[in-house]
Order: structure tokens, then sequence, then C-alpha cells
């Protein structure tokens, strides 16, 4: 009987453990930069589980972690100054600004974040040079499931699905060998995890790894440095932002060409800049 407690509370313990495992998917993000509209390919991980996960950049994440105390900021300063400094042979110190990417930086403002208990997602993101949030619905997004395509992707079996979301029409390929109704961005609602997304114009996602923690997922940080507002009037805000900085700029009496002629800047492009292009 002794015996039987035993394995039964063994059993019992390695449920617990594997119940508290999330799901890390790793993904390569190809797009055009929402400012410049010059390509541009980084890393954004997922942490999920079936009531919440987290979107972001693991980069962003470790310096709003820092910055969210006085001690990390301080750290985080030190840091960046000793990878940026040069001693000049006179013994002088300078800041060379091409050993950025030696120090952490945050180059990512992208997070999303989405809880299954609310029904939303929720999105924290850098536009017209503010920080910005809202919130939408799960509803929104309806897919049609292509039964008949199938691929594999790291290893797993997938399924097509096809949604019109917010002005493009996205393409993904999703595992039911992983029963996790998420993805990447705000891809969701699909049953099982999305590895690979085309919504057209250059904007693709693909999982590059697949694997478990048993951390957390993460939390946002200083959530209250984000003006709350609605998704199409940011987004709006921020093509115009783009469009009208030069003379913003001039307004101020900067130039952005040292011998004061136009900058000629391009205009905002939303169908190749824009994640979304129905605002």
């Amino acid at each position: 009987m002794k015996k039987i407690l035993t394995f039964v509370l063994v059993c019992l313990v390695a449920v617990a453990m594997c119940a508290q495992e999330n799901l890390v998917v790793k993904y390569k993000v190809s797009s055009r930069d929402t400012d410049s509209g010059q390509p541009r390919s980084y890393d954004m991980t997922l942490v999920a589980n079936p009531m919440k996960s987290l979107y972001y950049n693991t980069m962003s994440l470790y310096v709003d972690s820092c910055k969210s105390t006085p001690e990390g900021r301080a750290t985080l300063r030190e840091i960046q100054m000793k990878a940026w400094r040069v001693v000049q042979p006179d013994g002088t110190v300078t800041y060379d600004g091409r050993k950025l990417g030696l120090a952490p930086d945050k180059k990512q403002f992208l997070y999303v974040e989405k809880d299954h208990e609310k029904g939303n997602i929720c999105v924290y993101d850098l536009k017209s040079d503010e920080l910005y949030r809202y919130t939408e619905p799960f509803g929104e997004m309806q897919w049609e499931i292509v039964g008949d395509s199938t691929k594999t992707k790291l290893g797993y079996d997938c399924i097509l699905a096809v949604a019109d979301y917010h002005g493009r029409q996205w393409r993904v390929w999703f595992s039911t060998e992983i029963p996790i109704q998420d993805g990447p961005w705000k891809l969701r609602g699909l049953p099982g995890i999305i590895l690979s997304a085309d919504g057209g114009d250059g904007f693709i996602i693909d999982a590059v790894e697949v694997g478990k923690t048993s951390q957390p997922v993460p939390g946002m940080y200083s959530t209250n440095d984000y003006e709350m507002g609605e998704r199409r009037k940011i987004l709006a805000g921020h093509e115009h932002y783009i469009n009208n900085l030069e003379g913003m700029m001039a307004a101020q009496g900067i130039m952005m060409n040292g011998d004061g002629s136009p900058a000629n800047l391009p205009k905002y492009d939303r169908k190749r800049q824009a994640w979304e292009t129905d605002y």
C-alpha cells in the first residue's frame, strides 16, 4: 500500500511539473520599417499557455526590466558606457556610436499580450514617437481552414488556414500537435500553434525554434508609461507624423539636412510599411 501511495504521489508531482511548463516559440520576422520603409529582419519570442501569452523581443524585455527600477537603470547605463567607451592614445575617453550593438539596447518596441480569460489582445508599441497601448477582442479574426493543404515545419505537421484581418489576408500554417490556440503577433484562434504566417507585401513570420520553459509567461513593465488609445487613431496618427515630420522639425528650427535643403522624405506607404492597413 505504501508503495502504491508513493507511486501516486510521484505521478501527481510529475503532472504538476508538466502543467507548469509553458510553450516557447522563437520567430524570425521580416517586414519593412514602419518609419523608413526599409526592409528589416528581427527576432521575436512567444511564451504561451492555454490562458495567456506574451509576444516580445527578448532584448527589449531585458532593457525594460532594467529600466523599471533605479538600480536597474544605473546598472544598464554602466554596462552601456563600458561597451561604448574608447580610450584614445592620449588617455582621453570618447564614445563610439558604431559600438552601439555591443551593449543591451532596445530596438523593438512591440509587445502583444493575449488574455484568454478576458478574451482580448493588448498591444503596446511606439508610434509617433510616443508609447501607446490599446486592446481589441479576440473575435475580430475569423479563419478558414484549408484542410487539404499540409506541410511540415520544424518537424510538426501543419495545416493551412486563411483569414482577412485589418486590411491584410493572412495565410498561416498551424500544428494541432501543439494544441495551444495562439501564434505570433496578434494571430491566434486556431486549434494549434501558428508556426508560419504570411501577410503579403513581405510581412512574414517564421518559427525557427520550439521548446518549453518552466518560467512563467513574462509580464509587462512600466505599463503606466503607455498612453491608452484606439487602434485606428494611433495608426493614422503615426502615418501623419511620418508624412509631416520634416515640417514639424522645421517649425522648431531643426533642419534634417545640414545645409538647410529639403530632405524630401518618401511618403508613408501603408501597404508596404503597415501591419494593418484598415485605418
